[in-house]
C-alpha cells in the first residue's frame, strides 16, 4: 500500500484480528534511496499516521481499538516495511488459506490502507483467485524480503497514542499548553510587578 492509517484497521472492527499475521508493505515516499532522504520519508509516515490518529479521536474519542493493534505491533502479529528500491505505489491485499477447499485470494487495485480507501472512496478493486494467487503471492514475497522493516517506527507512534497517563500528567500538560506563550520570566517579575522593587 502507498498509505497506511490506523483507522483502516478500526473500520474492520475485530475481523483483522482473525487472522493469524498481517504483513503491511508500504511505498511511496519512502522510495528514496539515500538514508537521508529514507529518515525524511519514515517521518513522513510517522507523521500521517500520527495526524491518522487525531483525526480518528473525532469518531473515537478513546481509540477504542488501538490498544489492541499496539499488542499486534509488539506481538509480531502486524509487522510494517517498507521497499526503497524503487518507487513502490502497488496495492494489493494477499490471503493465504488454512484451508485448501476455501483457498487463497487476492484483491489489487486503487485502495489504500485507510479508513477512506476501505470505506468512504470510489476505488475499483479486482479480485484474483485460483493460480494467478500464487504468482502474486510470489511477487509480494520478492518485494517483501527486500524491504526495510519499520514496525518499532510505527509502534512508537501509536503507543504514544494510548499511553496511560497519569491525572497530574494530563492536568501538567494542559496547565503549560494553556500558559504557552505568556509566561513571564523572573526578571520581568521583579521589575515591574514586585513590590520589592518599586
Amino acid at each position: 500500500t502507498s498509505y497506511f492509517e490506523i483507522g483502516a484497521l478500526l473500520a474492520l472492527k475485530e475481523k483483522w484480528q482473525q487472522v493469524d499475521r498481517i504483513r503491511i508493505l508500504m511505498g511511496d515516499e519512502v522510495s528514496k534511496r539515500t538514508n537521508k532522504a529514507f529518515a525524511e520519508g519514515l517521518r513522513k509516515i510517522a507523521d500521517r499516521l500520527d495526524a491518522s490518529l487525531e483525526s480518528e479521536k473525532v469518531r473515537n474519542d478513546f481509540l477504542a481499538g488501538v490498544p489492541a493493534i499496539v499488542e499486534a505491533l509488539r506481538s509480531g502479529k502486524i509487522d510494517c516495511r517498507v521497499y526503497r528500491k524503487d518507487k513502490f505505489h502497488a496495492k494489493a491485499y494477499i490471503t493465504h488459506a488454512r484451508n485448501k477447499v476455501i483457498g487463497s485470494f487476492g484483491l489489487v487495485g486503487s485502495s489504500n490502507l485507510t479508513y477512506p480507501g476501505l470505506a468512504d472512496n470510489v476505488e475499483l478493486n479486482v479480485q484474483i483467485r485460483g493460480n494467478d494467487v500464487k504468482l502474486l503471492q510470489e511477487w509480494y514475497e520478492r518485494h517483501w524480503v527486500d524491504a526495510q522493516d519499520v514496525t518499532p517506527d510505527i509502534l512508537r507512534v501509536v503507543d504514544r497514542q494510548v499511553h496511560p497517563y497519569k491525572p497530574f500528567e494530563v492536568w501538567f500538560k494542559g496547565l503549560h499548553e494553556l500558559l504557552r506563550g505568556t509566561m513571564l520570566s523572573p526578571d520581568h517579575w521583579d521589575e515591574s510587578m514586585s513590590v520589592m522593587f518599586r
